[in-house]
């Protein structure tokens, strides 16, 4: 059997990124201190650093998740006016 993958919860990789970011530690001080690897801090660092440049040109991640808000509401809508018009028919129907 292979080795199980450790999961790092968002917070702790956002300490870490911003302990190195604020030359607080070293990646290796904060490596072995979490036990993770140092490569594994420089890829974090570089995710971070380039979401935050993107984020300041305007590309917006959440005009996806307001697309599918929008989309969700439509359905919610739909759903509502097939559940009231199945009411009715079944009103009509004296069921």
């Amino acid at each position: 059997m292979g080795k199980q993958r450790k999961t790092w919860a968002s917070g702790v990789k956002e300490e870490i990124v911003l302990a190195v970011l604020s030359g607080e530690k070293s990646i290796a001080e904060l490596a072995r201190q979490h036990g993770v690897a140092e490569s594994l801090i420089h890829n974090w660092r570089t995710q971070f650093v380039e979401a935050g440049r993107a984020r300041l040109a305007g590309n917006r991640q959440d005009d996806g998740f307001k697309a599918l808000e929008k989309e969700n509401e439509r359905l919610k809508s739909l759903l509502g006016e097939k559940e009231l018009a199945l009411y009715i028919a079944k009103k009509v129907r004296g069921l």
